[in-house]
């Protein structure tokens, strides 16, 4: 089994990586290049066995979102990344949480990879 996480190293990201690790399969991890610290951090935290918890680098506020030469096979993909800041405008925290764009990317990646529907998507809509 393959799994695809947005938003791994949130508060319900982190719990739902933890419980991935007691099944089968790799975990893909969609991370911005400033956040690779934090997942490197959560990745050691977790004891994870190397290839368990594999990086992808890339940022939902972008085409494809923003992901280059990624061609794994995914059976599940789950969609939690959001930015919880108090002091982001309206248009940083749509274009970075889970508004109606992130989510239209998401879905398209999705749709391109023949994804089943099965996406968990905490942001509603």
């Amino acid at each position: 089994m393959t799994y695809f996480v947005t938003g791994a190293t949130g508060f319900i990201g982190r719990h739902l990586v933890a419980e991935l690790l007691k099944r089968e399969g790799t975990i893909h991890v969609l991370v911005r290049e400033g956040s690779r610290g934090k997942l490197d951090a959560l990745v050691q935290r977790f004891g994870a066995e190397d290839g368990r918890i594999v990086p992808v680098t890339g940022d939902l506020s972008k085409p494809g979102l923003g992901v280059e030469g990624f061609d794994e096979k995914i059976d599940h993909l789950f969609h939690l990344a959001a930015v919880y800041d108090v002091e982001a405008d309206e248009e940083a925290s749509e274009r970075a949480n889970v508004g109606h764009e992130a989510r239209r990317r998401v879905r398209q990646r999705a749709r391109r990879r023949a994804l089943p529907p099965h996406q968990l998507d905490r942001g509603g809509g």
